[in-house]
Parts: C-alpha cells; structure tokens; sequence
C-alpha cells in the first residue's frame, strides 16, 4: 500500500486499495526534499523540469524520463513559466504479484535517465513514451477496467526497462541490490515509526534499535540513507506537519507546536523561522494575503 508523506506541497487522492497513482501535474511549486518507498517514475510533457536525487542534478527536457529510486531522497524543481508532466508511483508488491516478474525489482533501486538523446536509452524511450501516455489516458478517463489496463502498462514498462539493464549491466544488479533491498525496508519501517510518533519524545536509541543497529552505526546509516541526520529529519516532519496546520486550519500556534511535535512554544518558533525565515505568525499571514489575491 503507497502511503502519502507527511507535509508533501501538494496533495493527491489515493485510492486505498490502489498500488499505484497517477497524476497530470501542472503546479508551478517546487517539491522540497522529500522520500518515499514507492517507485517514481517522471516524463515532463511541457516544459523543463530539475530532479536532485541525493546530490546528481538530472535535468529534464520535454518527454525525457527519469527513474527516481524507492527510499532515496530527491527534489523536484519546476519552470517558473509553468509546465506539465506525468508522476506514476507505484508499490512494488505490485510486480512481486506478476509470476516471473519479482525480480524485476532491481530496476528501481538506483536512478535512471531515459532520453532520446542517449544512444543507450533511445530505443527503451520509443517505448516508454507512449506507454506513459495511455496509462495517463485511461487514468484521467477512469473508463470501466482503467486500474487494470494501467496495471498492465507498469508491468509492461517493468518488462521492457528490466531487460534493457540486464543487456547493459549484466551480473552488476544481484548481491548489492538485494543487500540495498534489504536495507530499504528497515530503512522504511524507521520512517514509517518516525511519520507515526513524531508528536512523541522519540530518543534515537529506541528507534536505532527498531531498525536493529546500535546507536553509533544507525547514525551514519540513517544519514547515508536519508541524506540528513535522524534528528534533522524528524525536525522536517514536524516542521511540515506544522506547516500544513498553518494553512489549512486556524488552530492556535502555541497548539500546532504540540501537536506537530515541538515541546514548547519558543522551540518552535525557532526552529520554524530557521526552517522557513519567518515565523509561524508571519507564515500564516503571508498564506493568508497570498489567498487573497
């Protein structure tokens, strides 16, 4: 089952018994760093767009394609000018129920550029391109059976990209990858504790030992996985929480910082202007004005 992260810029409907979604995407907003355990697939189909995933900056032209890995921290950069592009997330139990197809997972644990415009990718692209087109097509039409025929398109894609890295990269995906796999669903099972009990003291060593590390190793495998420290995501979170409690309800700020986590006013009121260089105050007035325009 996808699960939505906290805090995300924009909000988007998940069906609950749904292993993917789809989404025809034309905010102008950028999309801070953020993770999830889903595969993400992108394709810009007006407009350029910048993915940062971990420190590689990827830069899309119209139709490009990138894979971007399960766990790995990433950022969206959008035109100013305004632009378009196709997000497909999808589980990947989703290809595990496909005989023949599970091991198919290897595909999505490092990231990947799909252009016309390298000699290695042009022809999986010629694929890929009008395969992300219809499954948009039957999502936005939601037609009788569409879950199913955009199903079928994902594990076409899966079929079609898994045998391009067998053919580029044969024998390079096996041991490292399912170590990487392994390391994952702790990794996950951390963030999905963390999304869960932010509002609660959370000392590192109990979460350290959730994940089955000692203290000292979980602090440099959360950061190598995350891209930040333990504490510093856990700050994220309930800064993003606290965010959208601004901007979407007029409940008090003393009671947002406890409620998103924070044990006392002044706290808060720090750690969110160091965030945001403003305060929560200010913060909501300026979602207030921008509103009303």
């Amino acid at each position: 089952m996808i699960k939505k992260l906290e805090g995300t810029l924009e909000t988007i409907d998940y069906e609950e018994q749904s292993l993917f979604i789809m989404h025809h995407n034309t905010t102008t907003e950028n999309y801070p760093k953020h993770w999830h355990s889903a595969a993400e697939i992108i394709m810009p189909i007006a407009g350029c767009y910048d993915v940062i995933i971990g420190e590689t900056v990827y830069h899309l032209e119209e139709y490009d394609i990138i894979v971007i890995p399960t766990g790995d921290m990433h950022e969206i950069h959008a035109p100013k000018a305004g632009g378009e592009r196709i997000i497909l997330q999808f589980d990947l139990t989703l290809l595990k129920s496909v005989k023949g197809l599970g091991g198919a997972s290897f595909i999505f644990f490092k990231p990947w550029l799909i252009t016309p415009g390298i000699e290695s990718t042009a022809e999986l692209h010629g694929v890929l391109k009008p395969l992300l087109l219809e499954a948009l097509g039957e999502y936005k039409e939601k037609q009788e059976y569409y879950e199913a025929s955009v199903t079928a398109k994902i594990v076409n894609a899966a079929v079609f990209m898994a045998r391009k890295q067998k053919e580029e990269f044969p024998g390079v995906f096996s041991d490292q990858l399912m170590k990487r796999k392994v390391h994952i669903v702790n990794f996950n099972r951390c963030i999905e504790y963390i999304n869960q009990h932010y509002r609660d003291d959370l000392p590192l060593e109990y979460v350290a030992k959730i994940a089955g590390f000692s203290k000292f190793h979980f602090t440099r495998w959360f950061k190598q996985f995350a891209g930040v420290s333990f504490y510093e995501y856990l700050t994220q979170v309930r800064v993003r929480v606290a965010e959208s409690m601004l901007a979407n309800s007029e409940v008090p700020i003393t009671e947002i910082a406890l409620e998103s986590g924070f044990q006392s006013i002044a706290t808060f009121n720090r750690v969110f202007k160091f965030t945001n260089k403003i305060t929560p105050t200010e913060y909501r007035k300026q979602l207030a004005a921008h509103s009303e325009q």
